[in-house]
């Protein structure tokens, strides 16, 4: 298998990508108050999901915004949690996405 750094990926693709992530994160707010089952599932998806991107944008996967997104997956899915403490966490992520955009954004999509 070729090593994924030597993809080229459009920079529009990451733009994009970080936009619809912010979306992914706002849907865990809505499943977990409506007592979804598969809230569990779905954050591990998210997860998985994002490891793999940290592997096509070498960056982000250096950057500790990215492993703060990581790290909040990961205490969301370890532990049972309030709604309260699923909103703040999930508005959290939202603003380390447009963080990241913000410093990784394709400048001339703007």
């Amino acid at each position: 298998m070729s090593n994924p750094e030597c993809l080229y990926i459009p920079q529009e693709s990451l733009d994009n990508y970080l936009d619809g992530l912010v979306a992914q994160f706002f849907k865990i707010l809505p499943l977990k108050e409506s007592g979804e089952t598969s809230l569990n599932e779905y954050m591990k998806s998210l997860k998985a999901e994002l490891m793999g991107c940290g592997y096509l944008y070498s960056n982000l996967n250096y950057d500790s915004m990215f492993t703060s997104l990581l790290g909040i997956l990961t205490f969301l899915i370890e532990n049972e949690c309030t709604v309260r403490e699923v909103k703040r966490e999930v508005f959290k992520a939202i603003s380390i996405c447009k963080k990241l955009k913000a410093k990784y954004g394709c400048k001339e999509c703007d």
